[in-house]
């Protein structure tokens, strides 16, 4: 009776053991990066025109706003314009972005998210196939603006 009660409490030990040690791998492997608090990046910003130009502009900020709750933010691009030939900068806030984490990086990702801008919706320039990355301090984006690719590449400004 003795030997079971050994057996049977070693088997009790050994499991809580294991799953303790694989439990600590499983968070240190899965261990998320949290967006607590506003971001600020700093970077250049390419727009195709559709006529065979970019506009290329650098010094672009976008603040990185998380939401209160889960795994959701806005991205604003400040005082930006999109061509040329527009007559003002604009702060544009895209709502809505999820994101993923890793240890090592942060995966943003959103589609046909409605711009909002001056005040009001912009459905001409919705957003599609909106992807990026944040990691290590630098931030990579790419989406559809309506018709126009955009591209953005930038560091975090402290």
């Amino acid at each position: 009776m003795k030997t079971f009660k050994t057996i049977k409490f070693s088997v009790i030990i050994a499991f809580a053991v294991v799953s303790f040690f694989a439990s600590s791998c499983e968070k240190d492997d899965n261990e998320q990066i949290v967006i607590t608090q506003d971001i600020t990046f700093s970077g250049r910003m390419t727009v195709d025109q559709l006529d065979g130009t970019n506009y290329t502009v650098n010094g672009v900020q976008i603040k990185i706003e998380p939401a209160t709750s889960g795994n959701i933010l806005t991205i604003e691009m400040l005082q930006v314009s999109f061509s040329p030939k527009m007559p003002v900068k604009l702060d544009m806030k895209i709502q809505e972005v999820m994101y993923y984490s890793s240890s090592k990086k942060i995966i943003i990702s959103g589609n046909n998210i409605i711009p909002i801008a001056m005040g009001g919706e912009f459905p001409a320039y919705t957003i599609t196939n909106l992807s990026g990355e944040i990691e290590n301090g630098s931030i990579t984006l790419s989406m559809m603006c309506g018709n126009y690719p955009l591209t953005y590449s930038g560091t975090l400004q402290l």
